[in-house]
C-alpha cells in the first residue's frame, strides 16, 4: 500500500503545473536526448514537470490518468468531482478522480464502465484524447474517409489521419512505410513532444490580417488600421474579341469593379497608416464571352490560354500596379478543364516575373471539389499570399424543399467543408508547402428561409437579410439562437413585423473564433476578411472584436 501511495505522490507531483511565467529546464537527465527542446518547451509552457531531483524521466512511461490530467491543466477546464464516480475504477480517493471526471466531461473519453487510471497510455490512445480534447470528434469521423498515412494504423483511423493533418503527430519512416506504432506505451518524452506541437498550435495567433476594400467599405475603413494589407476592389478582367484582354476600373459595361469617384479618400488613409493595398481585380470563369473564331468561352479561359493574351492582360496589370502596392487576383469560378487549371498557373507564374519585385502578388482560390481549377501547389510557390474563400456554401434554391425540415447543410459555412477546405490546401503533396502564404477567408453572408412553426419550409425561395437587420432580430425577445456543434453556425429563428416566421443561419463570434482555431490547428495563421464596410460591429452582435482578439 505504501507502494502505491508513493507511486500516486510521484504521478501526481510530475503532472503539477507550475506558473506559464517558468523559464525552460534544462533537466540533469534530458542532455542529449531527442526530445530535449520539446521537453524544455513542456516545462515552459506549464504542459510537464520533472521531479524534485531535477530529472524529468523522459523515458518513463505515462499513465492514463496522468495523461488526463495534463490535459485539464492544457486547457484550463475546471476541476470536476461529482458526488459518483464515472468508472468503476476510479473512485473519489484516487489521486486523479477530479481530473479524471473533468476530461470525461469534456468529451476526452467515454462516459462508464472502466478508466484504467493507473495503466499505461498507448500512443494511440493519446493521440485520440487530444483529439477529442479539441472537440474535433466529428472532423475524426469525417477523416475516416481519407487515406490513412499509416500503414500500421488499424483503429481509430479517423483520429489518427487527423492528428497527422494538422501536425499533431508525424509518424516514424521504416523499411519505406510510414508508421504510428499505435500500440506501444508512450513514453513522458513523447508525450511532451505530442503536447507541445498541439500546443504551440492551439495558442498561436493571428500574425496576417487581411481586408478587402469594396462595395460601400468606407464606413469601416478605421478597422483598416488593425489590418497586415487591403485589397480594394476596383478592377475586372474582361475579354472581347475585339480588344482581347483589358483591365476595366470603370463603370463601362455594367462592371461594378469600379476605382470610386475619389479614391484617395480611401488610398490617402492607407498612407497613412502605412498599410500595403493591393489592387483586387476580378475575373470570372462562370460568365461566357465569345472568340474570334465564332467559338465561346469564360473570360478567364480566354484571357489564360494563348500566350498572346496572357502577355496582354499581364501588361496591363503591370501597369495598374505602378500605383499600388501589387495586384490580388480574384478570378473565379475555374474547372480543372480544357487545360484551363494548367494555363492559370502558367499565367500566375508569368505575371510574378513580369511584376516588379516589390510589388506584392495575392490570390485568391477556391476548394474543391467544384472549383477545381487552382493548383494550390503552383500559386503558393509564385504568390505571397494564397487567400482560400472557404465561404459561399450556400446549395442551390432547389434543394430547398417546401414542407421539409431543412438540414444543416444550409448553414453559411458548415465546419466539415472548412475541414476538408484545408487539408485540400495543405496537402502534403497537392498544396501550398509555405503554410505562412496562407490566408483562411471568411465573409459575413446569411442565408434564411420562411418556417412554419413545425420548422418546415414554406416558400422554396432565400432570404438574405443584411447584418443591420439580422442586429435588430438578435435583439427581439422572442428571437431563439442555437449554435450548432457539428456546423459550427448559429442559426436565429425570429418572427417579423407581419408575424412570419424565420430561420436564418448566419456568422458569429463563435463560429468565425472556432474557424480561426481549427486553420491555426493546420499551421494557418493568415485571415482574409470580405469586407470592410460589412463587419458586425453591434453591441449585441460583434465580430470584429473576437477577430482582434485572436492577434
Amino acid at each position: 500500500m505504501k507502494r502505491r501511495l508513493a507511486a500516486a505522490a510521484l504521478a501526481a507531483a510530475l503532472c503539477a503545473v507550475p506558473p506559464l511565467s517558468i523559464s525552460a529546464a534544462s533537466y540533469s537527465d534530458t542532455a542529449g536526448h531527442w526530445a530535449a527542446a520539446m521537453i524544455d518547451k513542456a516545462t515552459q509552457y506549464g504542459l510537464m514537470v520533472g521531479d524534485d531531483t531535477g530529472s524529468f524521466r523522459p523515458d518513463e512511461y505515462l499513465n492514463r490518468a496522468s495523461f488526463v490530467t495534463v490535459l485539464c491543466q492544457m486547457f484550463d477546464w475546471t476541476v470536476e468531482k461529482p458526488s459518483s464516480p464515472s468508472y468503476i475504477d476510479c473512485p473519489a480517493t484516487h489521486w486523479a478522480y477530479g481530473y479524471v471526471e473533468t476530461a470525461r466531461a469534456h468529451g476526452v473519453m467515454d462516459s462508464s464502465g472502466a478508466f484504467r487510471p493507473d495503466d499505461q497510455i498507448s500512443r494511440e490512445e493519446m493521440a485520440v484524447m487530444l483529439v477529442r480534447a479539441l472537440g474535433y470528434q466529428n472532423l475524426a469521423e469525417q477523416a475516416a474517409g481519407s487515406e490513412n498515412p499509416f500503414s500500421d494504423v488499424t483503429r481509430n483511423q479517423g483520429y489518427l489521419t487527423l492528428a497527422w493533418q494538422i501536425g499533431m503527430v508525424s509518424g516514424i519512416q521504416e523499411g519505406g512505410k510510414l508508421l504510428f506504432k499505435p500500440n506501444l506505451s508512450a513514453t513522458r518524452a513523447e508525450a511532451a513532444t505530442m503536447l507541445v506541437q498541439v500546443y504551440e498550435r492551439y495558442t498561436s495567433k493571428l500574425d496576417w490580417l487581411h481586408g478587402f476594400y469594396a462595395i460601400s467599405s468606407y464606413s469601416q475603413i478605421g478597422l483598416a488600421a488593425s489590418m497586415d494589407a487591403v485589397s480594394v476592389g476596383w478592377a475586372r478582367m474582361e475579354y472581347t474579341a475585339q480588344t482581347g484582354p483589358t483591365v476595366n476600373t470603370t463603370s463601362a459595361g455594367g462592371n461594378g469593379w469600379v476605382v470610386p469617384q475619389d479614391p484617395t479618400a480611401a488610398t490617402s488613409y492607407f498612407q497613412k497608416e502605412q498599410l500595403p493595398y493591393n489592387l483586387c481585380v476580378f475575373g470570372s470563369a462562370y460568365d461566357t464571352v465569345t472568340l474570334a473564331s465564332g467559338g465561346t468561352t469564360s473570360t478567364v479561359a480566354a484571357v489564360t490560354a494563348t500566350s498572346e493574351s496572357r502577355a496582354q492582360a499581364i501588361r496591363a496589370l503591370v501597369n495598374q500596379a505602378a500605383s499600388y502596392s501589387g495586384i490580388t487576383i480574384d478570378f473565379e469560378g475555374l474547372k480543372n478543364k480544357n487545360g484551363l487549371k494548367e494555363s492559370f498557373s502558367t499565367f500566375m507564374t508569368e505575371l510574378r516575373a513580369a511584376l516588379p519585385a516589390g510589388k506584392s502578388l495575392y490570390v485568391c482560390v477556391q476548394p474543391g471539389p467544384y472549383n477545381d481549377g487552382f493548383n494550390f501547389r503552383t500559386l503558393g510557390q509564385v504568390c505571397d499570399k494564397v487567400i482560400l474563400m472557404a465561404h459561399d456554401y450556400r446549395p442551390p434554391v432547389s434543394d430547398l424543399k417546401v414542407g421539409s425540415v431543412p438540414s444543416e447543410s444550409f448553414a453559411v459555412t458548415p465546419f466539415s467543408k472548412i475541414y476538408a477546405a484545408l487539408t485540400e490546401i495543405t496537402d502534403p503533396q497537392t498544396g501550398v508547402q509555405d503554410k505562412s502564404k496562407i490566408a483562411l477567408a471568411v465573409s459575413m453572408d446569411t442565408t434564411g428561409f420562411q418556417i412554419d412553426e413545425a420548422g418546415r419550409v414554406v416558400k422554396s425561395e432565400y432570404v438574405r437579410p443584411a447584418l443591420e437587420t439580422l442586429s435588430k432580430r438578435l435583439a427581439q425577445s422572442n428571437t431563439t439562437v442555437t449554435y450548432s456543434a457539428t456546423a459550427r453556425n448559429p442559426y436565429a429563428i425570429y418572427t417579423d413585423e407581419a408575424g412570419l416566421r424565420y430561420k436564418v443561419w448566419y456568422e458569429d463570434a463563435r463560429s468565425i473564433t472556432d474557424k480561426i482555431v481549427l486553420a491555426r490547428m493546420f499551421g494557418i495563421n493568415g485571415l482574409s476578411i470580405w469586407r470592410l464596410g460589412n463587419i458586425p460591429t453591434y453591441s449585441n452582435y460583434d465580430i470584429w472584436s473576437a477577430v482582434v482578439a485572436q492577434r
